[in-house]
């Protein structure tokens, strides 16, 4: 009872002292300084409503997926140098992608995507874009889906979505294809890309600037 009782006294002692430096009766006195100084280190409650609200963030993933952009983390690894060559074989690339996601989507009790020329077409032209401006922003400042009208591709469609990719070549393509492709795997926005149920149809573009390799994957579903 003894330790009730001297609680309950401490704290009718803090709230009086509060009182007291809000009154400003002390003001002028040691002891009301004090009080003065305790009050307004302490945050109000209004202020503590603030700052829960300005850590409750959430975060929308649309059908564009995130950016992949693994080229600085080759870059620090002593045997991921850039392997400087003039020509790659964008077929190579593109098939290996496109028989990885397939087999990704089988795993998951999913349809095969089957390949478009239209899609194939819109993800050439992203993959270049995007040595410009590495966003789901065109260099123009719209959206990815517009390079199908401004560049006369017809596919009207149901749903459409985009995973963009890039990494400093310094594998063979098989490997850069791979590297690529394990990169949007683990990346829950690409992932959802890779395996939602909706499309039914893709275009992979890829493209080499000479030292970093672009990917684009254009899923879609026509009308």
């Amino acid at each position: 009872m003894k330790v009730i009782r001297k609680l309950i006294t401490l704290l009718l002692a803090i709230v009086f002292g509060f009182w007291l430096a809000t009154t400003g009766i002390l003001h002028g006195t040691i002891v009301g300084e004090w009080l003065e100084t305790v009050v307004n280190i302490i945050p109000s409650p209004s202020e503590w409503t603030d700052f829960s609200r300005s850590t409750n963030t959430s975060l929308h993933m649309n059908t564009q997926g995130d950016l992949l952009d693994i080229s600085k983390e080759s870059d620090q690894s002593g045997s991921t140098s850039p392997l400087k060559t003039s020509e790659v074989d964008y077929q190579v690339v593109e098939e290996r992608i496109f028989v990885l996601l397939n087999n990704l989507r089988q795993e998951q009790g999913l349809n095969n995507l089957k390949k478009n020329d239209i899609l194939k077409k819109a993800a050439d032209l992203r993959a270049k874009e995007t040595e410009t401006s590495f966003s789901h922003t065109r260099p123009n400042g719209k959206n990815p889906f517009t390079v199908f009208e401004e560049n006369g591709l017809a596919y009207p469609y149901r749903v459409v979505g985009e995973n963009l990719g890039m990494a400093t070549y310094y594998l063979d393509e098989k490997e850069m294809a791979e590297l690529l492709f394990n990169g949007w795997v683990e990346s829950e926005g690409h992932y959802e890309n890779m395996v939602r149920p909706e499309y039914e149809e893709i275009g992979i573009g890829v493209h080499y600037d000479g030292e970093f390799l672009y990917a684009t994957q254009m899923f879609g579903t026509p009308i």
